[in-house]
């Protein structure tokens, strides 16, 4: 456990960030990358060191400027695919309550992160699929300039990615919910149940398709081709993967319609748990970094305790807060921040 303490606006949440950054090339707070430039500048340099016996020591650096530069052991890499998840990653930040109430998109990348973490070849999916979807969507904006029989071309390859992104967002929401069973009576009580609900929004041929691989495929095809002339129409692909919807329910009924903020909140923190619970099983537990920030000051002092003794149970922990929680009484590392510097 090593606690960052400071006041706001001190650079807490700044160190959280360049440790999620070198682990998943993205941050948790913006997806516009020159947010991350220390104003006035228009670059920024990471460095990390890895120490987890018994592998020998790995250093990671990133570059970013006119281009992005990569960096293991100080060679080159060029592949994002290459350099992610050489250690893994989980976030208790305030934006988290966006798992619950925020927009659709902020669920997929919930998804995608989480799923990549557990299964490095459905990276390789994600991205072939949005490459040929970028693709598709750019001729069907110019149809007068490509004919449907071109555009068409790019099906067979949405449909090979989107079924294994379809069949891996399945599996993680089923292997999530048997966890969150759990994680809810820690957080809410005995009484009351957080589930997920995963929506393909794949189109009816898709959504009421529950079968193997091979069903999928022929499901979506049929989907891609029952739906071809309202994507003419609409310059974009309607049926996806890109559209899919995670949903958050506690007792059934559907949290960001009918949830507390404290509900919602605690809902954010079950889910976080969970996928914190299924990394565990799945990954060496101590190659998890945790990163936490300013987020149990609305928990009861019960459910603070939880939430900690969870978290003893992973790795290395970065704990940012103004003051170490009256609840911990474990040994840990202090580390003082002021004006962006770690004071001695």
């Amino acid at each position: 456990m090593n606690f960052l303490i400071g006041n706001n606006g001190q650079g807490k949440t700044n160190i959280l960030e360049a440790v999620y950054y070198l682990a998943l090339l993205r941050s948790f707070r913006t997806s516009v990358i020159d947010d991350l430039c220390q104003w006035p500048q228009n670059s920024f340099v990471l460095h990390g060191l890895l120490e987890s016996a018994p592998n020998p020591p790995e250093t990671l650096a990133v570059s970013y400027g006119s281009e992005r530069r990569l960096l293991i052991n100080d060679a080159p890499v060029y592949r994002a695919s290459d350099f992610i998840n050489r250690f893994l990653c989980v976030t208790f930040i305030p934006q988290d309550m966006d798992l619950v109430c925020g927009p659709p998109a902020q669920r997929r990348r919930f998804l995608d992160i989480a799923i990549s973490q557990l299964d490095a070849g459905y990276l390789r999916h994600l991205q072939a699929y949005y490459e040929a979807l970028k693709s598709r969507n750019a001729m069907l904006k110019a149809p007068d300039k490509f004919p449907p029989a071109t555009i068409r071309a790019y099906d067979q390859v949405l449909v090979k990615h989107a079924v294994a992104i379809e069949l891996a967002r399945r599996n993680f929401a089923v292997s999530m919910n048997a966890i969150l069973v759990e994680k809810s009576r820690q957080l809410f009580g005995e009484q009351q149940l957080v589930i997920l609900k995963y929506l393909s929004r794949l189109g009816f041929f898709l959504e009421s398709c529950e079968g193997d691989e091979e069903e999928l495929t022929k499901a979506y095809s049929h989907g891609l081709q029952h739906g071809f002339e309202r994507d003419l129409k609409s310059g974009t692909t309607n049926c996806g993967p890109h559209r899919a919807e995670l949903n958050c329910l506690l007792d059934q009924k559907l949290l960001h319609k009918f949830g507390s903020q404290g509900e919602m909140r605690m809902a954010s923190l079950a889910m976080r748990f969970a996928l914190l619970e299924l990394i565990r099983c799945r990954q060496n537990p101590d190659d998890v970094v945790i990163l936490v920030d300013d987020v149990i000051g609305e928990l009861d002092e019960q459910r603070r305790v939880n939430f900690i003794n969870e978290l003893s149970k992973s790795g290395q922990i970065l704990f940012a807060c103004t003051r170490i929680p009256r609840e911990f009484t474990a040994s840990a590392q202090v580390l003082k921040i002021r004006g962006g510097k770690i004071e001695d």
